[in-house]
């Protein structure tokens, strides 16, 4: 069974930031929960949010940290760098990582037909709100995004990996969900932030406070965001510019930078 639990130690960026890693296993029995599609409250929100770049580079609710890769680069069919999401709707790491990477892929990219849901309703960070990527589409000149959403909030199958990402995801991160492969370089193994940012909330209502870096939930995802762009601007060979040598994204490559 696959969810959370674990302890990272991450980013030095003018002083030191410490972060706490949440991914691990569970064993619960999952009640899933609606899937609906997103509200244009949701939607709206999401792109505002991804044009938000002059954040100050301040790290300290990332968690996991993201973490180097030494194989060969990952490409779509196209040649274009490739990002692997793989996840499951009932998992509340998933939940929370969903919010700050569809925010950074709004920067490179458009989605349609996103839906929202909420974590298993009896495990671990009950209910907590979020997107789900089933169904959805997205389309970009600089980069291809391959989600898969493994299984329902009801921990029944919903998509499966083939047998490359299969491969990818035993190996780097030992299938625990959520999983992203970045081109090959870089994987997000743990949640990127503590899904109990979330705690008692609806899609909507996180939705309304991402544009809002002086809010907790607004800079969490901020932040996380940055540092998924930052990634995905290595990859792509620093494009679009407006996004790549923006503040808060080249502020987050200093940070990765110090990552070994």
């Amino acid at each position: 069974m696959l969810g959370g639990g674990g302890v990272a130690a991450v980013l030095v960026i003018v002083g030191v930031i410490i972060a706490v890693g949440v991914s691990g296993k569970t064993s619960k029995t999952t009640t899933g929960n609606a899937v609906v599609p997103a509200s244009s409250a949701v939607t709206t929100a999401l792109g505002k949010a991804a044009a938000v770049t002059t954040a100050p580079a301040n790290f300290s609710t990332v968690t996991g940290p993201p973490a180097r890769l030494t194989g060969s680069a990952l490409t779509g069919a196209d040649g274009k760098p490739e990002v692997l999401y793989v996840g499951a709707e009932w998992c509340p790491y998933c939940a929370v990582t969903r919010w700050p990477l569809t925010v950074a892929l709004s920067r490179f990219g458009t989605f349609t037909n996103l839906q929202t849901t909420k974590s298993a309703s009896n495990d671990v960070n009950p209910n907590t709100p979020t997107l789900s990527f089933h169904g959805a589409s997205y389309t970009s000149t600089y980069i291809d995004f391959v989600p898969v959403e493994v299984q329902d909030g009801s921990r029944h199958t919903l998509e499966t990996l083939t047998s490359a990402q299969n491969s990818l995801f035993e190996s780097i991160a030992k299938g625990t969900f959520p999983f992203v492969d970045f081109g090959g370089k870089w994987a997000q193994k743990e949640a990127s932030a503590n899904p109990a940012v979330l705690a008692g909330l609806t899609p909507d209502a996180v939705a309304a406070q991402l544009g809002n870096s002086t809010s907790t939930i607004g800079s969490t995802v901020q932040q996380g965001a940055d540092v998924f762009s930052a990634i995905i601007c290595g990859l792509d060979g620093g494009k679009p510019a407006a996004v790549c040598t923006s503040p808060a994204v080249t502020g987050a490559t200093s940070a990765l930078a110090s990552i070994k």
